[in-house]
Protein backbone atom coordinates (compact mmCIF):
# COMPACT_ATOMS: atom_id res chain seq x y z
CA UNK A 1 0.00 0.00 0.00
CA UNK A 2 1.53 3.51 -1.00
CA UNK A 3 0.69 6.66 1.42
CA UNK A 4 1.34 9.97 0.95
CA UNK A 5 1.14 11.85 4.32
CA UNK A 6 1.80 15.18 6.36
CA UNK A 7 1.84 16.54 9.51
CA UNK A 8 1.72 19.55 12.04
CA UNK A 9 1.80 20.07 15.49
CA UNK A 10 -1.48 21.83 16.13
CA UNK A 11 -3.32 23.21 19.48
CA UNK A 12 -6.69 22.45 20.83
CA UNK A 13 -8.57 25.30 19.02
CA UNK A 14 -7.43 24.01 15.67
CA UNK A 15 -7.96 20.42 16.70
CA UNK A 16 -11.39 21.34 17.64
CA UNK A 17 -11.88 22.84 13.94
CA UNK A 18 -10.58 19.85 12.18
CA UNK A 19 -13.13 17.72 14.48
CA UNK A 20 -16.02 20.45 13.02
CA UNK A 21 -14.77 20.09 9.55
CA UNK A 22 -14.22 16.79 8.95
CA UNK A 23 -16.17 13.03 9.64
CA UNK A 24 -15.14 10.50 12.06
CA UNK A 25 -14.47 7.12 11.02
CA UNK A 26 -13.00 6.07 14.06
CA UNK A 27 -13.02 6.95 17.42
CA UNK A 28 -10.03 7.76 19.74
CA UNK A 29 -8.10 4.64 20.94
CA UNK A 30 -4.48 3.69 22.14
CA UNK A 31 -2.19 2.99 19.96
CA UNK A 32 1.48 2.11 20.30
CA UNK A 33 4.40 1.60 17.88
CA UNK A 34 7.48 0.31 18.91
CA UNK A 35 10.27 1.01 16.11
CA UNK A 36 13.43 -1.15 15.93
CA UNK A 37 16.30 -1.19 13.93
CA UNK A 38 20.29 -2.00 13.25
CA UNK A 39 21.18 1.74 13.85
CA UNK A 40 18.91 3.17 15.79
CA UNK A 41 17.72 6.48 15.04
CA UNK A 42 19.28 6.41 11.72
CA UNK A 43 18.09 3.06 10.09
CA UNK A 44 15.60 4.90 8.13
CA UNK A 45 18.48 7.18 6.64
CA UNK A 46 20.81 3.80 6.11
CA UNK A 47 18.26 1.30 5.23
CA UNK A 48 15.78 3.27 3.57
CA UNK A 49 12.72 1.46 6.18
CA UNK A 50 11.69 1.51 8.91
CA UNK A 51 10.00 -1.73 10.63
CA UNK A 52 7.59 -1.29 13.64
CA UNK A 53 5.59 -3.47 15.92
CA UNK A 54 2.52 -1.56 17.03
CA UNK A 55 -0.55 -2.80 19.30
CA UNK A 56 -3.91 -1.17 18.66
CA UNK A 57 -7.08 -2.06 20.30
CA UNK A 58 -5.20 -5.72 21.50
CA UNK A 59 -4.02 -6.12 18.08
CA UNK A 60 -0.89 -6.49 17.25
CA UNK A 61 1.00 -6.28 14.05
CA UNK A 62 4.75 -6.22 12.50
CA UNK A 63 5.22 -3.20 9.75
CA UNK A 64 7.37 -2.07 7.20
CA UNK A 65 7.50 1.32 5.65
CA UNK A 66 9.61 2.26 3.10
CA UNK A 67 10.29 5.69 2.17
CA UNK A 68 9.93 6.36 -1.76
CA UNK A 69 9.78 10.20 -1.27
CA UNK A 70 9.89 12.77 1.41
CA UNK A 71 6.23 12.12 2.05
CA UNK A 72 5.85 9.12 0.36
CA UNK A 73 5.83 5.36 1.77
CA UNK A 74 5.19 1.61 0.57
CA UNK A 75 3.30 -0.06 3.89
CA UNK A 76 3.04 -3.96 4.06
CA UNK A 77 2.08 -5.73 7.47
CA UNK A 78 1.67 -9.40 9.24
CA UNK A 79 -1.38 -9.49 11.85
CA UNK A 80 1.09 -10.99 15.01
CA UNK A 81 -0.50 -12.86 18.01
CA UNK A 82 1.75 -10.79 20.90
CA UNK A 83 4.59 -8.26 20.46
CA UNK A 84 7.12 -11.04 22.36
CA UNK A 85 6.87 -13.40 18.88
CA UNK A 86 8.11 -10.59 16.67
CA UNK A 87 10.34 -8.86 19.01
CA UNK A 88 12.36 -11.95 20.08
CA UNK A 89 13.02 -12.21 16.34
CA UNK A 90 14.07 -9.19 15.79
CA UNK A 91 16.18 -8.85 18.72
CA UNK A 92 17.75 -12.40 17.19
CA UNK A 93 19.22 -10.93 14.09
CA UNK A 94 20.59 -7.72 15.63
CA UNK A 95 17.78 -5.07 15.85
CA UNK A 96 16.88 -2.94 18.75
CA UNK A 97 14.32 -0.85 19.96
CA UNK A 98 14.69 2.66 19.58
CA UNK A 99 11.74 4.74 19.20
CA UNK A 100 8.36 4.05 21.54
CA UNK A 101 5.26 6.64 20.40
CA UNK A 102 2.49 6.05 22.67
CA UNK A 103 -0.52 7.63 21.51
CA UNK A 104 -4.76 8.13 21.55
CA UNK A 105 -5.50 8.22 17.79
CA UNK A 106 -9.06 9.53 16.36
CA UNK A 107 -9.52 8.79 12.58
CA UNK A 108 -11.38 11.42 10.84
CA UNK A 109 -12.32 11.93 7.25
CA UNK A 110 -12.81 14.89 4.32
CA UNK A 111 -12.70 14.45 0.55
CA UNK A 112 -8.74 15.08 0.01
CA UNK A 113 -7.39 12.79 3.10
CA UNK A 114 -7.71 10.48 5.95
CA UNK A 115 -7.34 12.75 9.57
CA UNK A 116 -4.91 11.29 12.14
CA UNK A 117 -5.15 13.32 15.34
CA UNK A 118 -2.83 12.18 17.63
CA UNK A 119 -2.45 12.70 21.32
CA UNK A 120 1.63 11.76 21.52
CA UNK A 121 2.40 11.03 25.07
CA UNK A 122 5.36 13.12 25.80
CA UNK A 123 5.24 15.47 22.13
CA UNK A 124 1.97 16.78 22.29
CA UNK A 125 -0.76 17.19 19.93
CA UNK A 126 -0.43 16.67 16.21
CA UNK A 127 -2.47 15.96 12.89
CA UNK A 128 -1.71 13.96 9.98
CA UNK A 129 -3.74 13.95 6.47
CA UNK A 130 -2.99 10.83 4.58
CA UNK A 131 -3.73 11.93 0.94
CA UNK A 132 -6.42 9.92 -0.68
CA UNK A 133 -5.66 8.20 -4.18
CA UNK A 134 -5.32 10.94 -7.19
CA UNK A 135 -4.58 13.84 -4.80
CA UNK A 136 -1.88 16.12 -4.07
CA UNK A 137 -0.48 18.14 -0.83
CA UNK A 138 -1.62 21.45 -2.99
CA UNK A 139 -5.40 20.17 -2.97
CA UNK A 140 -5.68 20.45 1.14
CA UNK A 141 -4.20 23.97 0.81
CA UNK A 142 -7.83 24.93 1.32
CA UNK A 143 -8.50 23.02 4.42
CA UNK A 144 -5.16 23.99 5.78
CA UNK A 145 -6.22 27.74 5.57
CA UNK A 146 -9.67 27.32 6.60
CA UNK A 147 -8.83 25.57 9.71
CA UNK A 148 -5.94 27.96 10.44
CA UNK A 149 -3.19 25.40 10.16
CA UNK A 150 0.09 27.14 9.93
CA UNK A 151 3.62 26.92 9.33
CA UNK A 152 6.08 24.70 7.82
CA UNK A 153 5.33 20.91 8.24
CA UNK A 154 6.73 18.85 11.11
CA UNK A 155 9.13 15.74 10.56
CA UNK A 156 8.59 12.37 11.14
CA UNK A 157 7.54 11.38 14.73
CA UNK A 158 10.80 9.55 15.24
CA UNK A 159 13.35 12.90 14.52
CA UNK A 160 11.22 14.28 17.05
CA UNK A 161 11.90 12.27 19.10
CA UNK A 162 15.63 12.22 18.34
CA UNK A 163 15.91 15.68 18.56
CA UNK A 164 14.42 15.92 21.67
CA UNK A 165 16.38 12.72 23.64
CA UNK A 166 19.17 15.61 23.19
CA UNK A 167 17.50 16.50 26.64
CA UNK A 168 19.02 14.82 29.44
CA UNK A 169 15.46 15.19 31.29
CA UNK A 170 13.42 14.06 28.24
CA UNK A 171 15.75 11.38 27.90
CA UNK A 172 15.36 9.56 31.35
CA UNK A 173 11.36 9.75 30.86
CA UNK A 174 11.29 8.56 27.73
CA UNK A 175 14.21 5.14 28.38
CA UNK A 176 11.30 4.73 31.45
CA UNK A 177 8.28 4.56 29.31
CA UNK A 178 10.02 2.29 26.76
CA UNK A 179 11.51 0.43 29.18
CA UNK A 180 7.91 -0.16 30.81
CA UNK A 181 6.07 -0.64 27.84
CA UNK A 182 8.98 -3.79 27.35
CA UNK A 183 8.47 -5.50 30.69
CA UNK A 184 4.71 -5.15 30.52
CA UNK A 185 4.31 -6.63 26.89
Amino acid sequence: MIEKEIRYKIDEDIKKSIINSSKEIEKANNCVDLCVGKFGFESLNKVGYIIRIRKKNNEYILESKKRLDTYTWKEASIPLNNIKEAYDFLINIGFKPYLYINRTREIRKIKEAKIFLDEIKLLGTFVEFELEEGYKFEDLKYYLVNNKIEGKPEGLYGDIFKNKLENECFKKIFEKELNNFLKNN
